[in-house]
Formats: C-alpha cells, structure tokens, sequence
C-alpha cells in the first residue's frame, strides 16, 4: 500500500448558498457534509472531515457561511477566527467559495469581510473557489469570461496572483477537477518553499506534486515551422536539432525532459506534415507514436505554425489530418502555437487571427487557445509559464486528465469503423452503378430493336404500295393475295431483326437497307411480287391462245 501523507488542511470560507459543503463533498469525494439548496446557512457550527485525496491525507473544514440569518455577526466571527488560529503556523489553505453566478453587491461584501479575518499574512495561502461550473457549460461560459465581465473579480483575481480553480459539483464521481486542485495547491507550496532560504521538501510530497503538476506536450506541423525550435524554448535548453528549412529536420518522434517553473515537462517532437522525403502512411504512423511515447497521453497538442506564413490549402488540412488519427476530441486538448512572434512588427496577434477568416476558423475549433512564441528569445521564460499557464486551463476546461492511450485506440478502432462502413458503402454503390447501367443497356437494346422493326414494317408497307402501284391488276385477285401474306411477311421480316441488332454500327438506315433490299426480308417481297405476276400471264397467254384460234378457224 502507497505510503500516506500527512498534513493538508483545506478551510472553506464564504458566503450562505455559495456551495462551501458541497465543495467539501467533492474533494473528498463523498457526503461529508449536510449540502442543499437553500437561502439559509445549513452549517451553524464548524464542521471538519478527513479522508485520502490523491495519496495524500487531507482534512476539510467547513464553516458556517456569512450572513447566516441563525448566528449573530459576532458568533460567525468568533468561530472563524478560532479557525484561523488552529492553523497559524500549521500547514493550511483557505479556500474563498465564490458561485459563478450573478456577482452582486452582497457577494462583493462578503468577499471583503472574509478578507478583513484572513488579513494579509494570510492572503498567499487563499485560494478562490469558484462553484456552479456545470451552469458555465450549459450557457457555454468560460471561467475567463465570467471573471472578464466583472471589473472587482478581475481585481481580485489579480491580487491572488492566479489563485483560482473552478468546480463542477455535480461531477463528483470523478476526481480529475480535485487532482487539478491539489495539484496547483502543492505545486505553489513548494515554490513558496524553494524561495525560504534554507527550506527543505519532503522527498514523498515533492514526488507526489511533481508527479500531478507534470506536463506532456506533443509537438504537431509541418516542416519548417519551428516545432523543435519551440521544443527548446520550452524546455530551456537544445535538445531537438532545429534548422532552418521547409523539410522536417525531424524524421521520427523523439522526447526530451526537464524541470520547468518547478515542474516536470516532457516534450514530444514529430516529424512534420507533408514531409517530401518520407511516405505519407509513414508519417502518419510515426506522428501517431507520440501518444505511446508521452505515456500514459499528452496533457496537450500544440499545433504550430508561422505568424508571417500563408495559411494555404496544406495548412488547412493539417487539423484535419490530426482528427483523422487521434479522433475528433483531439482538438479539445490543442493549443494554436504561432512562432515567430518577432515579425509581427505593429499588428497583434489577435488582429492577424481576425482578418483571417480560415486561420479564425482554426482557433475556434480549438476553442480559441492560442499562443505566441519568439523563438529567438530564449531568455524570455515568461512566454513558457504563460504557455503553461494555458494548459492547465485547457485541462480544467476539460474536467482534468489528459489525451489518454485510451482515447487513441478508441479513435483507431472507430476509425476502422468507418473505413468499413466506406468500403462496404462504395461496394454497394459500385453495384448499383453497374446494376443501372445494365438496365440502361438492355432498355437502349430494347428501344433500338422496337424502332428497327417499327422502321422496317413501314419500309415493307412503303415496298408494297410501290409494287402495287407499279402493277394495278384488274382484279382483286392480287389484293386479297397481298393481304392474306402480308403478316407472314411480316413475321419473316421480323427474325431479320435480330440480326441487325447484333450490329448497330451499321446503323438503322443501312440495316433497313440491307433487309429490305438484298436481305430475306426483299426476297420474300420480290416473291410475292412473282407469285402476283402470274394471273395477268395466264390471261395473256388465254387471250393469245383464243386469238390463234381464230387464226385457224379462219
């Protein structure tokens, strides 16, 4: 079982209905304390309760709120400085819960009276809580907006130096947004104490806090833009090999370490995007191995380009490159990285950003993150703690944790999903395609057909009339021979068809031609025209025959 430890003394100060038992309840992760909703102080004494957070034993205090209606001033006063006087020089943080809500006068009020008990000794150990995180989701709210749109938070703010977290009490299953909380907590503690001359870390808490404020950032973009460049920058010393040129100097992931503002940081550099000297299936595979090698995920993507660069139609495709590997929740753990910060001359980065409606478009759906680095400067560390800075709000944002393997084979698996479901989907289409196309054949062969005969009949009847016009026997005897043939011919015309069909280059007239003409459709014809010329010869050859008769006679 981990070694435990001991010492962590968390007080909650603030006014009635703000959320200070419900907080408690969350960080402990269970119902320490009597919580509901309601205009008057549930808590009238101060409460206290302990468990285990993070390995680390923490004990929660909880007490009565200000302006409870069932306590006199003097009595909520006396209870909180008895508080305040149990931890004089113990280890403690007082944490001033304040509701993201409507900030009105009264609440304004009671923050200055809970300042007046702490006083400025202990204003570095205060924190400010602020609940109802779950409302700024529903009305899509950052905590950076709400503090914005209040001239007194942003003061406050200010004067806590940053000071701040914000819960989700509704989230309590989860321990993610406590992790954050602690973490930030020891991680000042400990620069608190690195500064007392001569102070010295327990070796446990010091691994413990270091092992929660850790950072793993994954490097994304293309070749040139200066990702290794700004792996440097962010680690403070030359650990990836950086030139100047538009092919990736990077042809495989590599990870480099250091501490950074007290903090461990690991920094994943990646091959760039559109490298011309690898395949693209391999550098698809070899970017995707970043997730393994920043283990167990990276707290945060940066995706990097130049502020003096054209955002072209490669660019535009690299975010979409990124959701095709790590799945579409990537981009809620990205941050825009722009290098080159020293040639934006007079114009701001918020201005570049605006008259460009593509580049806008990327920010946006990174949930408007972004930052500047000058590579040049190396000296300027504020440029990394603000980056840092960025990240951990980033990771509040996303209720704690990080991009996590998890998430990754998730992404692949569904990935595969859909290139399945791609395949079988064009498959399908590929056979109704080709389906269609077989009907569209056999309905052409069928019209052709129907109009060859349809042309050959009326060629027939058109030969007939001719003939018949041609001869004009006196008696009917040829008309009633022509109509008791006729569809026979016609039905001998037909199993001509076929034939003419087979070869429709040929053409319908030429076809028609041919059957008509020289085919057996024009022998038929030419017989029944024989067959008619016999009773005119018969009669002839009568008449010649009375005629020598008489001859004789004579």
């Amino acid at each position: 079982m981990a070694e435990m430890i001991a010492g962590l003394n968390l007080v909650l100060l603030g006014k009635t209905g703000a959320g200070k038992s419900s907080s408690g309840n969350t960080i402990l992760g269970r119902e320490a304390f009597v919580s509901k909703k309601s205009s008057r102080s549930v808590t009238r004494d101060v409460a206290v309760e302990s468990g285990s957070v993070c390995r680390l034993q923490v004990s929660v205090y909880d007490t009565p709120g200000l302006s409870n209606s069932e306590l006199r001033e003097e009595e909520i006063q006396q209870k909180h400085e008895e508080v305040l006087q149990r931890f004089e020089s113990g280890p403690c943080v007082f944490l001033l819960v304040i509701k993201a809500d409507r900030f009105t006068e009264e609440e304004r009020e009671a923050v200055e009276n809970i300042e007046k008990l702490l006083g400025e000794k202990h204003l570095k150990k205060t924190w400010i809580l602020f609940t109802g995180g779950d409302q700024l989701e529903e009305e899509k709210i950052t905590i950076q907006e709400f503090i914005n749109d209040n001239q007194f938070l942003k003061k406050l703010i200010q004067k806590y130096e940053q000071q701040y977290h914000v819960f989700n009490n509704k989230k309590r299953g989860s321990n993610e947004q406590v992790q954050m909380l602690i973490t930030k907590i020891l991680t000042t503690c400990l620069h608190t104490m690195g500064r007392v001359k001569g102070a010295t870390r327990p070796k446990l808490k010091a691994t413990l806090a270091d092992s929660l404020s850790s950072r793993r950032i994954v490097l994304l973009g293309r070749g040139g833009f200066g990702r290794s460049a700004s792996g440097n920058t962010i680690l403070g010393q030359k650990e990836f090999r950086s030139v100047k040129r538009m092919n990736s100097v990077t042809s495989e992931c590599s990870d480099a370490h250091a501490t950074v503002s007290g903090r461990s940081v690991c920094v994943v550099d990646t091959p760039g995007f559109f490298d011309t000297q690898m395949k693209e299936e391999e550098i698809m595979t070899e970017i995707a191995r970043s997730v393994y090698i920043s283990s167990p995920g990276p707290h945060a993507f940066l995706i990097v380009f130049r502020v003096d660069d054209r955002f072209t139609e490669h660019e535009q495709q690299i975010p979409q490159q990124i959701e095709m590997m790590f799945g579409e929740d990537v981009l809620k753990y990205s941050i825009i990285l722009f290098t080159h910060g020293d040639h934006l001359e007079e114009m701001s980065i918020e201005e570049l950003i605006e008259g460009n409606c593509r580049l806008r478009d990327l920010v946006d759906q990174c949930g408007g993150r972004f930052h500047v680095f000058n590579n040049r400067d190396e000296k300027n560390r504020e440029q990394v703690k603000d980056l840092l800075q960025k990240i951990d709000s980033m990771i509040e944002q996303n209720g704690g944790g990080h991009y996590s393997n998890q998430m990754y084979e998730d992404a692949q698996r569904l990935r595969g999903e859909r290139e399945e479901e791609r395949r079988q989907r064009e498959e399908e289409e590929r056979r109704q395609r080709e389906e269609e196309e077989r009907r569209q054949r056999e309905e052409e062969q069928t019209n052709y057909k129907l109009q060859v005969e349809k042309q050959i009949q009326e060629e027939i009847e058109r030969g007939m009339k001719e003939r018949e016009e041609r001869f004009r026997p006196e008696s009917s005897g040829l008309n009633s021979f022509f109509t008791r043939h006729r569809n026979r011919l016609l039905v001998r015309v037909g199993a001509t068809v076929g034939a003419i069909i087979v070869a429709p280059a040929v053409g319908v007239s030429a076809a028609i031609a041919a059957a008509v003409t020289g085919g057996a459709a024009a022998g038929v014809v030419n017989a029944i025209a024989a067959r008619a010329d016999d009773p005119r010869r018969r009669q002839r050859k009568e008449e010649e025959r009375k005629q020598q008769e008489l001859e004789r006679l004579k």
